[in-house]
């Protein structure tokens, strides 16, 4: 009788305590911070993407939590770097929504990072900036995406091409589901038309194209487009270009055009050449933030539609956890940010966000009216 009294006992001892701890994790909770996962290319090919986003990003948690943050606890964001790579991206978003039981994530660069996560999103949040594959737009009810989608880019080449009257177009592209889905897009959109298309593909990560370009170069297309997936490979192809003496008529796509080393390096190569970018309209909301950066950091943002949007980005997550629903905020929600007036619609991609065409001339892009 007396082992059952002490087993009793010893029950309700351990019932309390676990009462206890869960009371004490539950006040931790209120009391503590609400984490963000950040899944930025913090090194790598696209490194000139991610820094000024967590920059920016830190000064927009910087002014929630000085104005009190979210009902009194502080917002604090893990960054981790995907290095624009879907393996890396899937092992830290498994390690942060399990372990860390992160439920939301804020994404830059890589579209292939994105997809590869998510079909995984189980309830989670992601919102993202320069993803602009058409593979994202309805890829989950748990995505968005502030950006434009790069489809538009390609039917903006299209139409170019048509215009100028060219009549072979070849393309070099990495294989990627950024850069391959522009060459997709642009026989898409050239489809129907008499133009010939010739394509050359190089394997994410390669360190010779020298095949390809000679390829390329062999077949004498009116124009070559080069769509890398980062500047390093960009880099990698315009390189090649050069070595060959291979100075065609050009499009490049908004990796080249976003980075001022490879305009100043391959500026002979690159002129007249033809581009895109998603372009922000300038109004003093974007100008304030634009000059808290160069207060906060010293120098100028680099990536003017990256800083506006991510910083958009993470105003749009506090705002939701000010509401029931974070992703329900996010589905109704008409915001007037420094990025302009943000509105998703039914396939969770901003609304009205396009691209803008770009000719390069002496190192710059200058936009085509």
């Amino acid at each position: 009788m007396k082992s059952h009294k002490t087993l009793y006992s010893t029950i309700i001892v351990l019932i309390l305590i676990a009462l206890a701890v869960t009371f004490l994790v539950k006040s931790s909770n209120n009391n503590g911070t609400i984490k963000i996962g950040a899944l930025f290319p913090l090194t790598g090919g696209l490194a000139s993407y991610g820094e000024p986003a967590q920059k920016v990003v830190q000064i927009a948690i910087n002014e929630i939590n000085t104005s009190g943050g979210i009902n009194g606890k502080k917002l604090e964001v893990d960054f981790q770097d995907h290095k624009c790579d879907s393996k890396t991206a899937t092992s830290i978003f498994q390690q942060l929504s399990t372990i860390n039981k992160t439920s939301l994530f804020l994404a830059i660069g890589c579209s292939g990072t994105v997809l590869s996560i998510a079909p995984q999103l189980n309830g989670q949040t992601l919102l993202g900036s320069a993803i602009s594959s058409p593979k994202i737009s309805g890829v989950s009810p748990y995505v968005f995406r502030n950006y434009a989608s790069d489809e538009n880019e390609s039917q903006l080449f299209a139409q170019e091409i048509k215009k100028r009257g060219y009549k072979t177009v070849g393309v070099i592209y990495e294989e990627t589901d950024y850069a391959k889905g522009l060459k997709i897009n642009l026989e898409k959109y050239l489809e129907g038309s008499s133009i010939k298309i010739t394509g050359e593909g190089f394997a994410a990560g390669s360190v010779d194209v020298r095949t390809q370009v000679t390829k390329i170069k062999s077949e004498k297309p009116d124009i070559v487009f080069v769509s890398p997936q980062t500047v390093t490979s960009g880099d990698l192809v315009l390189g090649e270009m050069q070595k060959q003496a291979y100075q065609p008529k050009l499009i490049v796509n908004e990796n080249i055009l976003k980075s001022q080393d490879l305009l100043a390096r391959y500026s002979n190569l690159l002129e007249n050449g033809l581009s895109a970018d998603y372009v922000l309209v300038d109004n003093s909301k974007l100008n304030t933030l634009l000059a808290k950066y160069k207060e906060v950091y010293g120098v100028d943002c680099p990536q003017k539609n990256i800083c506006a949007t991510m910083y958009d980005n993470v105003y749009l997550l506090a705002n939701g956890l000010k509401t029931e629903s974070t992703q329900d905020y996010l589905k109704t929600a008409t915001y007037s940010g420094v990025s302009g007036v943000i509105a998703f619609d039914e396939k969770n991609d901003r609304k009205n966000s396009d691209y803008t065409l770009f000719e390069i001339r002496n190192g710059n892009g200058v936009e085509v009216k």
